[in-house]
C-alpha cells in the first residue's frame, strides 16, 4: 500500500507544489525569526523600499495575498516602526522609515543566504528553471 500512495501522491502535482511551498516557507520563516519577521514580512519590506510611496492594493497584487492580509502585516510592520502609511484623500501609501531601510539591508543578506542553500543543494540550473517555471504559472494570460 505504501507504494501506491507515493504513486498518488508525488505525481500529483497540486500537492507536490503545497507541500514545496510549505517547505520553503518554512525554512525562509525560520531563517526571518531572528529579524522577528515572516516571509511575507520581510517580502513586503523589501518591496516598499524599493517602491517608496507603493500602495497597499499594488502589494496585495504582487503578493497573491488579501488586501485585508496586506494591512494586517503593514500595521506589525508599522508598530515595529519599519514602514509608515501615509494617507492622501482615499488613496493610501507606505514607505520604508530609516530602521526599516537598515532591516532590508540585513534581509537582502537572508535571501541571498537561503537562495546559495538551495542553488548548493539542488544546482544552479535547477533552481533557474524551477523558479522560471512558477513565474510562468503565475503569470496573467496573454489575450
Amino acid at each position: 500500500m505504501p507504494d501506491n500512495e507515493n504513486r498518488i501522491l508525488n505525481k500529483n502535482l497540486f500537492f507536490l507544489s503545497s507541500a514545496l511551498a510549505r517547505k520553503l516557507s518554512a525554512e525562509a520563516d525560520e531563517a526571518f525569526a531572528k529579524y522577528g519577521l515572516s516571509t511575507s514580512h520581510a517580502l513586503i519590506l523589501m518591496l516598499v523600499q524599493k517602491e517608496p510611496g507603493i500602495q497597499p492594493s499594488s502589494l496585495a497584487e504582487k503578493l497573491y495575498l488579501k488586501p485585508s492580509t496586506i494591512t494586517r502585516l503593514v500595521q506589525k510592520l508599522e508598530r515595529r516602526q519599519l514602514v509608515q502609511r501615509n494617507s492622501e484623500g482615499r488613496s493610501k501609501s507606505i514607505v520604508c522609515t530609516s530602521n526599516g531601510d537598515e532591516t532590508v539591508k540585513k534581509i537582502e543578506e537572508q535571501w541571498d543566504n537561503l537562495l546559495k542553500q538551495k542553488k548548493e543543494k539542488l544546482g544552479n540550473r535547477y533552481v533557474e528553471v524551477l523558479a522560471e517555471m512558477i513565474s510562468n504559472v503565475l503569470a496573467p494570460p496573454s489575450d
